[in-house]
């Protein structure tokens, strides 16, 4: 039987194999808590918050920083947690074969804050134009990547390293402070960085560069803490890696069942009888048992990682405000393990107790098939939410081939308007201070390659006697949303033609521009804003909130060549939209300022995500934390940090469904791609419930059995039926840290995980 600290490391490195060696080894304390270990905390808390400090944030980085569309922030946001999910794998052999721990925690950290560093600096305005942040950015969260992978298998079980066997009751208050440790510096990390983003202006913009150079910083303390305590420690030297065996195995079980000119075997795996091991090839047809299971699962990956993605620039489109209260749109991914370190807890002491005194066999299996069901509904009830967002959503181009044209009359009288674009042509009247939106529903539908510019013609005049008219010939352009501001000049017409924002904040502040469409300067504070150009008004001239109209009063002086007077107007703002002031001669009343919504304000709190948030947590608790202490307690121990490098795996696959439905664009509307992946994850949670139904339970107590008394192998390779209501042997397996994409640090029946969240 395998003691606790060979069986908590063993899941986190792919070694298998005794220590040979003792070069470079330093002598583990012998009595109290080993003073190496705060060391070792110190650096976990750091680089956790270095680590979601920056992701937290990232997605909206990449759309309003880099100007990047939703789909494409999603998809590399997506491709991001690709790769921190397969280079652990690459971590772990290298820790186990070369390097060893220490040196594979310190040089990839290095390595890590380089990433971090090469990330801030695409973040700083100065620093070129948009290709070089973007290329900066995107060779940095590619080192980053590599780097917080191949440190994640092998923090935790270096620092169960530090401890002798006897001290048992040390080691699992070492991984309850290691999981304090994950889950205080993502939770804070997470609070705090889009509060930087937002409060702090650095180079006219929100502070991107400031919000990724904090973690950035903690990674750099993360290494000298970790540094610092290099004589304390006890390192294991490199022992060989079962990681190559495996596969190795398998090639030689398939081909020498392809040359076996009779198939008499019950499995294919016994083919490799004659020239493996007999206990590894027992106990690779275990895992293999296991591993078919694993197959729907990285649909609930699809679905649970966006909520650093999708879920985000859902909140964006969303009212954040509850009285005097914001809350930004990522900080509400700090739902997710706030829930969880209550959730798991409770359980423990309410729902499980209770179904066993009720005596309900919830099985593991059952309660995962539950968790993949519960994490479709969140989606279902995402969609829902989006539908009401998009019920006050304003349509806004979206490609290359949708564009939007929007005709202001600030001309002292009514006009008759047309307008020709090769086989497309609009005639309109808008009375003085109104005005015409054309698309970009109009233009998708009978001029969908509009992807370089293309020139229209419009023709307006005044519908009075005063024979005032004009002419224009302007471009049209893909993914703008165009405005032609048609004023007075003199005895003619003369017309205004710019862009206006289609992008709601990230922040839920609204968004005002002021157009002077006179025939002088205007002057806003200490700003000019000419004749035929517009303002966007400053930080402190935006704000609001759905149910407390915000009121701002404003200062115009009117430089007309006469005199600089003074006028004053009141306009009001609410969260999350977009606004044109116009400001025109009248002939009534002297001087307007007329308002233009561009894009319609967030009417949707953000606290009805809540729901989504708390049953997509709950399936994560069914699935997640449930089914790595399956797969722990049904594995043979030489196997289960094999099984530990496949569910990794398999949240690196269902972030790579992400990427390609978002990079695919097939589904337009969100609210349908919501239903889409529902729908998906149902007939996963379907294949499961048949594939379960296949599996019969193992006792754990054939591994150690199989150990003590010699290998005895049947044919194939399995001792034992299906075994209901057994008893697990979680005394044994405490204090395990289990690396996945959920949350941090549980308890469930005793099996302690310190996951990452």
């Amino acid at each position: 039987m395998l003691d606790n600290e060979e069986y908590e490391l063993e899941p986190l490195l792919l070694s298998d194999q005794p220590a040979t060696s003792n070069k470079h080894i330093v002598t583990k304390q012998k009595k109290g808590f080993p003073k190496c270990i705060f060391f070792i905390l110190g650096n976990e808390f750091c680089e956790r918050y270095s680590y979601y400090g920056m992701r937290t944030i990232l997605v909206l980085y990449l759309k309003y920083y880099l100007h990047w569309d939703e789909d494409t922030a999603t998809a590399v946001y997506h491709a991001f947690t690709v790769l921190a999910y397969l280079f652990p794998i690459f971590g772990a052999i290298v820790a186990d074969s070369w390097w060893g721990k220490y040196n594979t925690i310190l040089y990839l950290s290095i390595v890590y804050s380089l990433g971090m560093i090469l990330n801030m600096l695409g973040a700083i305005g100065t620093l070129g134009n948009l290709t070089v942040h973007a290329v900066l950015s995107s060779m940095g969260l590619l080192v980053i990547a590599f780097g917080t992978g191949g440190i994640k298998p092998c923090v935790s079980a270096f620092g169960g390293d530090q401890f002798d066997e006897d001290q048992d009751q040390y080691r699992r208050s070492f991984f309850s402070l290691f999981y304090f440790a994950i889950n205080a510096g993502s939770l804070v990390s997470t609070f705090v960085s889009p509060i930087i983003r937002d409060e702090v202006t650095c180079f006219g913009d929100d502070c991107y560069a400031l919000a990724f150079g904090i973690p950035a910083a903690l990674m750099v303390i993360a290494i000298f803490s970790f540094f610092m305590g290099t004589k304390f420690y006890y390192r294991q030297p490199p022992t060989g890696n079962i990681f190559f065996e495996v596969p190795k195995a398998m090639y030689r079980a398939l081909s020498a069942r392809w040359n076996a000119p009779v198939k008499d075997k019950k499995h294919w795996m016994d083919y490799a009888l004659e020239t493996t091991d007999a206990k590894l090839v027992r106990d690779i047809k275990y895992v293999l048992r296991i591993v078919v299971l694993y197959i729907p699962l990285p649909l609930f990956w699809t679905l649970f990682d966006q909520q650093g993605s999708r879920w985000t620039l859902q909140a964006v489109r969303m009212d954040g405000y509850v009285g005097s209260l914001r809350v930004l749109p990522d900080q509400m991914q700090i739902c997710n393990p706030l829930m969880i370190v209550t959730l798991i807890p409770l359980f423990e002491v309410t729902l499980y107790p209770c179904l066993r005194h009720f005596k309900i066999n919830f099985t593991p299996l059952r309660r995962m098939t539950l968790g993949m069901l519960l994490a479709g509904l969140a989606f279902i009830v995402a969609a829902l939410v989006q539908m009401m967002i998009d019920e006050n959503l304003t349509i806004v181009p979206e490609t290359n081939g949708q564009t939007s044209l929007r005709v202001i009359n600030s001309a002292r009288c009514d006009i008759s308007l047309n307008i020709d674009l090769d086989n497309w042509a609009l005639d309109e009247e808008t009375g003085s201070g109104g005005g015409i939106v054309i698309g970009p529903s109009n233009f998708t539908n009978t001029k969908e390659d509009i992807i370089h510019p293309q020139p229209f013609i419009a023709m307006y005049e005044c519908v009075d006697n005063s024979n005032k008219k004009g002419i224009v010939s302007e471009p049209l352009y893909g993914r703008e949303a165009m405005d032609l501001i048609i004023s007075d000049n003199g005895n003619t017409l003369k017309s205004f033609y710019s862009p206006h924002h289609t992008e709601k904040s990230d922040s839920g502040k609204a968004f005002v521009r002021i157009v002077n469409a006179a025939n002088f300067p205007i002057y806003i504070g200490s700003q000019t804003i000419e004749v035929n150009s517009s303002l966007y008004l400053p930080e402190e001239h935006r704000g609001g909130h759905p149910s407390i109209h915000c009121r701002y009063e404003i200062d115009i002086i009117v430089d007309d060549g006469i005199s600089n007077q003074t006028y004053s107007f009141s306009y009001e703002v609410f969260t999350g939209a977009l606004y044109t002031y116009v400001f025109r001669e009248d002939p009534q009343t002297d001087y307007e300022l007329d308002m233009y919504t561009d894009v319609y304000r967030n009417d949707v709190n953000i606290f009805w995500m809540i729901p989504q948030y708390f049953i997509i947590t709950l399936g994560e608790v069914f699935l997640s934390v449930t089914g790595l202490e399956f797969s722990y307690s049904q594995a043979p121990p030489s196997m289960k940090s094999i099984l530990q490098s496949l569910w990794l795996l398999t949240v690196s696959i269902g972030n790579i469904i992400v990427l390609i439905v978002a990079e695919a664009k097939l589904i337009p509307n969100q609210a349908d791609e919501y239903f889409l992946f529902a729908g998906l994850i149902g007939v996963a949670a379907i294949l499961f419930v048949v594939l379960s139904m296949r599996y019969e339970y193992v006792d754990e107590s054939e591994f150690y059995e199989a150990e003590e008394d010699g290998v005895h192998l049947e044919e194939d390779g399995f001792n034992g039926g299906v075994i209901e209501d057994k008893k697990r042997r979680l005394s044994e397996l405490s204090d395990l840290e289990i690396k996945n994409g959920g949350v941090n640090g549980v308890t469930n029946g005793g099996f302690e995980h310190n996951t990452a969240i």
